[in-house]
């Protein structure tokens, strides 16, 4: 309702200029410029106005002129003169019907465009997306394995102190093992030498006074030597 009211107010604005324009043109006996006509044509563009609504100032206009001339063949005569005021009054607003139409055109296309570049926008972030998530599994499996390394590099760092402590155990053990058999040995043969010793010296006191049994006993002595090269051999 607001917007009936101010367009008839543009409407009223423009109406008597109009038909004053317009008696000015028709009065006078050689047709003069049509400058007044290409300005109310402008000012009707300023004030929003269409082509209907200067149609309808113009028709308005035509019949207080036409209704004051008695003579039919003047008042045809008025008609063409004011066709030509009304053609020359809607150049403006037909440029700008041609400049609207031209803008919506290239609003069409940049629309257009516009929709193809959304598209090709959406494709991308598509792409994008798909692509954010095949990193995000690649990083995740990377993490994976990284923790994994993490843990056999730990698991292989215990492994090696178990094992150091296995090998440094199993010298202890095996240089007290040498350490036993050391002693055991230097006691046998501390033993063996020392019986051997003795019958030596047995024999030596036996060969001075009867030599009967020597050879036996010279034996024995040679099995005792026998025993203690085994018993160093082992």
């Amino acid at each position: 309702m607001n917007s009936v009211l101010h367009m008839k107010r543009k409407w009223r604005t423009l109406a008597q200029p109009y038909q004053l324009a317009l008696r000015r043109y028709l009065g006078l006996g050689t047709p003069p410029p049509l400058r007044s006509a290409r300005q109310l044509g402008r000012r009707a563009v300023a004030l929003g106005l269409e082509t209907l609504d200067l149609a309808l100032l113009h028709e308005q206009a035509l019949l207080a002129q036409v209704l004051a001339v008695e003579t039919p063949a003047t008042r045809v005569r008025i008609i063409q003169r004011a066709n030509t005021f009304f053609s020359e009054a809607i150049i403006p607003l037909e440029e700008g019907h041609h400049v609207a139409r031209s803008a919506n055109i290239r609003l069409s296309r940049i629309n257009q465009a516009l929709s193809r570049r959304t598209q090709d926008l959406a494709t991308s972030n598509q792409r994008l997306k798909l692509e954010i998530a095949r990193r995000r599994v690649v990083e995740a499996t990377l993490l994976e394995s990284k923790q994994q390394t993490i843990q056999l590099l730990e698991q292989s760092r215990v492994l090696q102190e178990d094992l150091k402590l296995l090998s440094h155990r199993i010298l202890s053990v095996q240089e007290e093992e040498r350490k036993r058999i050391s002693r055991e040995l230097h006691d046998v043969i501390a033993q063996v030498l020392t019986g051997i010793n003795v019958r030596l010296a047995v024999l030596k006191s036996a060969a001075a006074v009867d030599t009967r049994g020597l050879c036996q006993k010279i034996s024995r002595t040679q099995r005792l030597v026998e025993k203690s090269v085994d018993i160093v051999h082992r």
